[in-house]
């Protein structure tokens, strides 16, 4: 995959540069498009100890735990076991670590008040060892803030411990610019046309793909 370093991706690599070093649990908040993904999978690639996981909506807590385990190397069955020795199994891991380690979950705007519980849990079992990023789109802290209002149990201790919320800004003409440049559209005119189309990277990559297929020689 072709990575520019946009300025979304300078604000991914430094927030989950400084979780990890620090042991800090930040919470990265980006509309769709905004190149999270991209982001954060450069650098769990790049760096040792860091474990990405993706939150699916038809997972339970039990079956996100368990990938969450096999992420970081358990190669037993776990199908079996209870949720509370799940966690602590993930907890035994992270605590033996020699060095910091980094949890990356993507997509935390699919978790459900009740799942956000053991988030907590996790985070004050491991802080000495490591750093959380929750990632997910801007409906993720409406909830967050819309569930923190209402007592829903166990989110104010979550919103609590993210220590951040750092909201990504949007794709600026210059950016979007630079990007159709690299990639072989020069006309100014035709940029903008690309742009007044493009409200995030994802939009833009395809503008510029397809402006290319139809005007192939």
């Amino acid at each position: 995959m072709e990575i520019f370093t946009t300025v979304n991706f300078n604000i991914i690599y430094e927030i989950c540069s400084i979780a990890q070093k620090k042991r800090k649990m930040y919470a990265i908040i980006g509309y769709t498009g905004a190149g999270k993904t991209v982001g954060l999978k450069y650098y769990k690639n790049k760096f040792k100890n860091v474990i990405y996981i993706t939150v699916r909506k038809s997972m339970t807590s039990k079956e996100f735990y368990i990938s969450l385990l096999r992420s970081i190397g358990y190669e037993g069955d776990a199908i079996n076991l209870s949720l509370y020795v799940i966690i602590n199994l993930i907890i035994e891991k992270i605590n033996l670590a020699k060095e910091n380690c980094l949890l990356i979950i993507d997509e935390a705007g699919k978790f459900k008040p009740s799942q956000l519980e053991y988030v907590h849990e996790l985070r004050d079992q491991t802080q000495d060892k490591m750093g959380i990023i929750l990632s997910g789109p801007e409906y993720f802290y409406d909830n967050l803030l819309k569930w923190k209002a209402s007592k829903v149990v166990g989110i104010p201790e979550v919103f609590r411990r993210i220590q951040m919320f750092e909201n990504l800004p949007s794709i600026s003409f210059t950016e979007a610019k630079n990007i159709c440049l690299k990639k072989g559209v020069n006309d100014i005119k035709i940029i903008r046309k690309i742009f007044k189309r493009t409200d995030n990277y994802s939009e833009l990559m395809n503008n510029i793909e397809n402006y290319q297929m139809i005007n192939l020689d």
